[in-house]
């Protein structure tokens, strides 16, 4: 097993939704090159089919690794490859029928379906010009629009029900955040009052005690109990605001940070990668530091980054909760790093005995920051 987990590392990102089902897709692929090798008898066919093969392979797992936008260049290499094996045998619709599959992933909507309907276009327009017979390019133009369309219809629910659960997700810590927001509010005006309170009666207390007179030490030793009993009664009052009060979470500023992207027209994205989001609150130091630098992080961006794009992955890691954002932006230079607040944050995650990389420029586009700390108990 430790060889084939060596490959899929290799072949495939660790973020995918479900980490089999390009193996899966791929069961498709024999009705390309098996009738080829047993009904074609010139070996360059054979040879041209086996190349081709390779290629459409190299196409189609790089494709997992490319953002939305770049998916379009690996349908069009699987297009213009189909359409050269299909010089050789009719099999060949198998790889426009894959290309049909991969519109899906095209973003908008609209623009997914454009691509599949151009690609219906080539290949009625390649089966015309190279007078292919009709057992070529009828199933061709069926299963290609089949396929692309369920496979459009079915992205779009998938992203429309994780968004609808992100949104959930996210309406639940804003108003987790709004309530702790309130119990701040009643906190300070319940000390604010009781201080008051407290001023006062000690004022007469001591008024008191300052004119020497039996009856007055009587007074002020009743003033005095009255203050005991308020800071008692304070003291009880303040464990009941504070009873369900936590600090920022890094959830929440997850939400937060979605927000605020949005008001700038950056897209926002983020991810978990080895953990559940739950064990997210299994260290509350942990939790509450990475949430302090999430926010300076996302401040730097918006004031320096000039980005479009920005990811967050949150991973667990030799023992650590890393958090990694990446951002398409400008980057910086070195003499910088120490600049925008970077100096701040690992001064931060240095005593918490956590590690900070900052990597932009040369093969990094834009900046990665990675953010590493140990994960321990609940506190």
């Amino acid at each position: 097993m430790g060889i084939f987990r060596k490959i899929d590392f290799w072949l495939l990102p660790r973020n995918l939704n479900e980490q089999f089902s390009p193996y899966v897709w791929l069961i498709y692929l024999p009705l390309f090159f098996v009738p080829v090798v047993f009904l074609h008898q010139n070996p360059m066919d054979l040879l041209w089919t086996f190349l081709a093969l390779i290629v459409f392979l190299g196409l189609y797992f790089h494709s997992y690794w490319v953002k939305s936008q770049d998916v379009i260049y690996y349908i069009v290499g699987i297009i213009l490859l189909g359409t050269l094996a299909a010089l050789i045998t009719p099999t060949a619709s198998t790889l426009f029928i894959y290309a049909g599959a991969f519109c899906s992933r095209l973003k908008p909507l609209k623009y997914a379906v454009f691509v599949l309907l151009v690609l219906l276009i080539w290949i009625a327009a390649i089966s015309w010009f190279f007078r292919f017979e009709f057992y070529f390019y009828i199933p061709t133009l069926v299963f290609s629009l089949i396929v692309g369309v369920l496979n459009i219809y079915q992205y779009a629910l998938h992203q429309n029900k994780q968004a609808l659960i992100l949104s959930r997700k996210e309406t639940q810590r804003l108003a987790k955040v709004a309530e702790r927001e309130r119990i701040a509010r009643d906190l300070h005006d319940l000390i604010g009052h009781t201080f008051s309170v407290i001023t006062l009666k000690a004022d007469l207390a001591g008024r008191l005690l300052d004119k020497g007179q039996d009856q007055d030490f009587e007074k002020a030793r009743t003033e005095i109990k009255q203050l005991e009993e308020i800071s008692r009664n304070a003291l009880s009052q303040v464990r009941e605001v504070v009873s369900g009060y936590r600090t920022s979470d890094l959830l929440s500023e997850l939400a937060n940070a979605k927000n605020v992207f949005a008001s700038v027209d950056i897209d926002f994205k983020y991810q978990f990668e080895n953990i559940d989001e739950q064990q997210i609150e299994l260290d509350s130091a942990s939790n509450k530091e990475l949430a302090i630098v999430l926010r300076e992080l996302v401040t730097n961006i918006i004031k320096h980054a000039q980005a479009t794009q920005v990811t967050v992955t949150i991973k667990h890691e030799n023992d650590k909760i890393v958090l990694a954002m990446q951002d398409d932006g400008q980057g910086f230079e070195n003499s910088q790093h120490k600049g925008f607040g970077i100096k701040g944050i690992e001064e931060r995650i240095q005593k918490l005995k956590g590690f900070v990389n900052i990597k932009t420029g040369g093969q990094y586009t834009g900046t990665l920051s990675e953010i590493g700390l140990p994960m321990t108990a609940r506190d």
